[in-house]
């Protein structure tokens, strides 16, 4: 099996946007997504929060009463995010996709630097990206559909990845998780993932690991799971300051 087939199959929690668009790329009317209330205002000496939409893989429109924000700090990154129509009883994490160095990114698409491939190292071995993607936080959703995630993710921290799940899982995939090492400068995506309704007895692995209570990764945007099915719902995107 290719590398590109590997990651049409078994990468759809990451990146990868369905039916043949690309990465995180919204269809037209999703736009002002991707630009984003820039916090580079200063007030007192203090960052302002980013703000952005999210928006639905399924069809690639915005999520209506959904909001992801990003603060910006000196050795850290914190999100306040909180997004809605997920489906009642499911287990939904947050991760953090991080680019380190998007100035050397080479698979990004419509305003962003970074796509699904600066990821992975190449066959020339590492790319300078140094890329990240770990868990930030996870919730069981209530009748309301409606999540609320917090999380600070500091310079040098090792959470669970998916990078690391990909590389120990498959011999195709290379490459090595960096962590938050450029916290000022690094593009970042947050993604919302779907680990299928509960599971008695698995909820804390649902909730906390990349690949709990996933038997079958399906594609981006699928939203009515079984149980033991995993689907990345929603994504929102921060660009570079001054990008």
């Amino acid at each position: 099996m290719n590398l590109r087939m590997l990651f049409v199959l078994l990468l759809p929690a990451v990146l990868i946007a369905c039916d043949g668009n690309d990465p995180l790329q919204p269809a037209a009317g999703a736009g002002e997504a991707l630009t984003a209330e820039k916090g580079t205002a200063m007030n007192l000496g203090v960052p302002a929060e980013t703000r952005a939409e999210v928006i639905r893989f399924s069809d690639m429109e915005v999520v209506e009463g959904a909001r992801a924000g990003l603060l910006r700090e000196a050795d850290a990154v914190r999100t306040r995010t909180h997004t809605t129509e997920l489906p009642h009883r499911d287990v939904v994490t947050l991760w953090w996709v991080i680019f380190n160095n998007p100035e050397e990114c080479e698979h990004g698409a419509g305003q962003m630097a970074c796509g699904e491939m600066d990821l992975f190292d190449g066959p020339d071995g590492p790319t300078g990206v140094e890329p990240s993607c770990v868990y930030a936080d996870g919730s069981i959703v209530g009748k309301n559909r409606t999540a609320r995630y917090h999380d600070r993710l500091t310079m040098g921290e090792v959470r669970d990845s998916c990078i690391d799940h990909f590389v120990g899982a498959f011999e195709e995939v290379e490459g090595k998780d960096y962590g938050l090492t450029n916290p000022a400068g690094a593009e970042i995506h947050l993604v919302m993932r779907s680990h299928g309704p509960l599971i008695p007895g698995r909820v804390p692995e649902q909730r906390s690991t990349f690949a709990g209570g996933c038997e079958e990764f399906l594609p981006p945007g699928v939203e009515e799971l079984a149980p033991g099915e995993c689907s990345d719902l929603q994504f929102a995107v921060f660009l570079a300051p001054d990008s």
